[in-house]
């Protein structure tokens, strides 16, 4: 269960697409009006609406920093420069484009043999001595140099150029890339020489980690994933009269992990080193090398994510100790957002490769702290009643570092970019601007490119100086391609829990020609995993809340909002559904729905809905059965549950042996007979994500109770089904139930 679905293709012509993906106007609003009130009319429109952040021309590639000089280079896609990359002095506070548009165009015509520009997102990085940019367009890969402005093709196996594919990393001396093959890893040379290759197998690939190389890329870290043990769902393929089964592995709650053995390949000899490992179950990430490349630095979470290891390994002999534990009894250390990419920022190795930064939630909020490679604690840097969410740099003098942070009262979803001292102290705020900052810090760390945006304003792009010097503005998002589909923020709300005293925050969206004299069903667009947080403080959001933008546009008033247990805030604001997910979340949603009601007559709460998809799947059908007398309709997208994969439940629900009665509370199979309104089911039966098995074993519950449902199976189908069919079905499905505004 995946905290977001996206989207690809289309019931639109290919034509309609593009104009829309180029953010080009496309006049919907007159096509729609002219029809009236025809369905298909209405349908594209909200299809339309749900795409509005495509019509968006903003630079999507990071920035890449010169290694000296205070410079970086950025991809542009708006005026003045438009679709070409620029170089900005931040010292001198001055850009220009490496190369103009035009010109671009023209040699790279030249060199496909065939008109061409630049896509959306091209990704590119610096040459090995810095004085040029590689990039990749078509599957091809092409130097431009910042002084000759010359673009030049290169050789398919230039470690810089295969660099740029996922899952490639290329040495700090940029002479050599380990390359992922099939199962497989190999390491290429300058001259496309295959220095050494090792063969994996389905059940045994190898996995190179991102920081794979060691200092001067003397040892290169590998994975070995083994999941011969792991349990097996059949994806049956349904496409031709012989049925075909696959068996994937998939690790169930309760039912053994995949195992991870850490190995490291000397460049000198050939030699592969096994690290030594350990009996339990559990969860491994690389978490990168001491600065001077003695040790590497492993991170291991428990099964049940309530201790958390961080382990140094000596790459020539595999040796290994434990540097530190960080253990609680009473709840999860980490979780899935751990797994997803939390687990990069828990380590921060400092330059004097005495000591390193490390996250703990140990006080109540999510702090740094100072420790050394002994293992010893040296001092809390960073307190208070909010959460740090990142490292993002230290000075070269390790005397500061920089974080983001949610430290404004008030504003406790705010992520702004603060100074800290490594003897303590108050943190130094460096963005006083509201909403999500993205830092980018300079190799000398004394300037940063802040890309941020708020839910009311559309992203820009500013130098800031982290000694005090005057920031400014190098780009801003164009948004001009939005109005046609008269977009417009959502409302913020803020409304209690069902406690009746934890604040939460939510947004409502409504559609483009509200009438507040009229009366809107209500749609609660729900995802309430524990482990993300779907209410939009950037301007552009989370997929929950561009479909609700998209639902809204019927006619509806649809709301997203974060409830108790999910992250970004206190420990105990998160702790609150620890083994009983399931039980807290409806609760604080039809709360939230009541009291913006009481204050917005327009909502009509005799006509509610419920939808999500994967977790939000699980919770549409919680809310239809937890609360049946309030939500009249659900739409249960992929719907996952407590028994499924065990990263996703066993952290926040512990062990299913341990807790057995939390994960039977959680079960909706058990309350299908609760049933009252209209529900409806979809999955797709290649689903290896929430297994096809959690909608068959609910459809079984509901028939034994004799409740009528709708069900919708797409053959061949994962868990993020391509194409309209699905949305639309959701569109149609609330339409039909809820009806129209009165």
């Amino acid at each position: 269960m995946t905290p977001s679905l996206p989207h690809r293709g289309g019931l639109l012509s290919h034509a309609r697409l593009a104009l829309l993906v180029a953010g080009l106007a496309v006049p919907w609003m007159p096509a729609w009006a002219e029809a009236k009130d025809t369905l298909q009319a209405r349908l594209d429109f909200s299809e339309a609406s749900f795409h509005w952040a495509e019509r968006i021309r903003d630079t999507l590639t990071p920035p890449r920093w010169l290694p000296a000089g205070e410079r970086f280079i950025y991809q542009s896609r708006v005026e003045p420069y438009g679709e070409t990359w620029v170089l900005v002095d931040a010292r001198k506070r001055t850009q220009q484009p490496l190369l103009d548009a035009e010109s671009l165009r023209s040699q790279l015509t030249a060199l496909f043999g065939k008109p061409m520009t630049l896509p959306v997102v091209v990704p590119f990085t610096l040459t090995a001595d810095a004085k040029g940019i590689v990039f990749t367009v078509q599957g091809r890969a092409f130097s431009l140099g910042l002084t000759d402005k010359r673009v030049v093709a290169l050789e398919p196996t230039h470690p810089v150029a295969l660099s740029l594919a996922r899952g490639n990393v290329l040495s700090p001396d940029t002479g050599a890339v380990a390359v992922q093959r099939d199962t497989g890893f190999a390491v290429v040379d300058a001259k496309g020489t295959t220095r050494l290759e090792r063969a994996g197998t389905e059940d045994t690939p190898w996995r190179l980690p991102e920081a794979a190389w060691s200092l001067r890329g003397r040892f290169l870290a590998v994975w070995r994933d083994d999941m011969r043990g792991m349990h097996r769902i059949p994806v049956v393929d349904y496409s031709t009269p012989l049925e075909k089964v696959s068996w994937v592995p998939y690790s169930k709650a309760g039912t053994p992990l995949m195992r991870s053995e850490l190995h490291f390949v000397s460049m000198e000899t050939g030699q592969v080193t096994p690290a030594q490992g350990e009996a339990t179950e559990g969860y491994d990430w690389f978490a990168g090398w001491r600065p001077d490349g003695s040790e590497a630095l492993v991170l291991q979470l428990s099964r049940d994510g309530k201790r958390l290891d961080l382990v140094a390994v000596e790459p020539a002999t595999g040796k290994r100790r434990r540097v530190l534990r960080e253990e609680r009894k009473e709840t999860f250390v980490a979780a899935l957002e751990f797994s997803v990419g939390g687990w990069s920022q828990q380590v921060k190795p400092l330059p004097d490769n005495r000591h390193f930064l490390w996250m703990s939630e140990r006080d109540g909020w999510r702090h740094v702290y100072l420790y050394d490679y002994s293992g010893k604690l040296v001092r809390q840097l960073t307190r208070g009643a909010f959460p740090v969410h990142a490292v993002v740099g230290i000075t070269p003098e390790s005397d500061a570092f920089f974080v983001v942070a949610s430290a404004e009262a008030g504003a406790p979803y705010d992520r702004k970019v603060y100074r800290a001292g490594m003897s303590g102290g108050p943190l130094k705020p460096l963005t006083p601007e509201p909403g999500a900052h993205r830092p980018e810090l300079s190799p000398s760390t004394r300037y940063f490119v802040d890309g941020h945006s708020s839910r009311e304003q559309p992203r820009v792009w500013d130098v800031v100086s982290t000694e005090g010097k005057a920031s400014f503005r190098y780009a801003k998002a164009d948004t001009r391609g939005l109005a046609e589909l008269h977009y417009t923020p959502p409302e913020g709300i803020t409304v209690k829990a069902a406690d009746g005293v934890t604040p939460l925050y939510g947004v409502l969206y409504k559609p483009w020609n509200f009438d507040p004299k009229k009366r809107y069903p209500v749609i609660d667009v729900i995802y309430a995993g524990p482990f993300v947080t779907m209410v939009p403080w950037s301007y552009v959001g989370s997929y929950e809340s561009r479909f609700a933008h998209s639902l809204a546009q019927l006619g509806f008033i649809a709301m997203v909002l974060d409830a108790r247990g999910t992250p970004g805030r206190s420990k105990a604001f998160q702790d609150v559904n620890y083994g009983r997910v399931g039980q807290t979340e409806i609760p604080d949603h039809v709360a939230a729905l009541k009291q913006a009601a009481a204050s917005r007559p327009y909502m009509d709460l005799e006509r509610v809905g419920i939808h999500g998809h994967s977790w939000g799947g699980y919770f549409a059908l919680r809310g239809m059965l937890t609360a049946p007398e309030f939500f009249k309709a659900g739409y249960a997208g992929a719907p996952g549950a407590l028994t499924e994969e065990a990263i996703i439940n066993e952290p926040n629900m512990g062990l299913l042996a341990e807790n057995p009665d939390g994960y039977a509370a959680g079960s909706n199979e058990a309350l299908a007979d609760k049933l009252q309104g209209a529900l409806k089911l979809m999955h797709g039966t290649s689903d290896v994500n929430a297994s096809l098995s959690t909608t068959m074993r609910m459809a079984q519950a509901l028939v034994r109770a004799n409740k009528h449902f709708d069900l919708l199976i797409m053959p061949g189908e994962d868990h993020s089904p391509p194409g309209r069919y699905y949305l639309d079905d959701v569109r149609q499905f609330f339409l039909r139930e809820l009806g129209e505004p009165r």
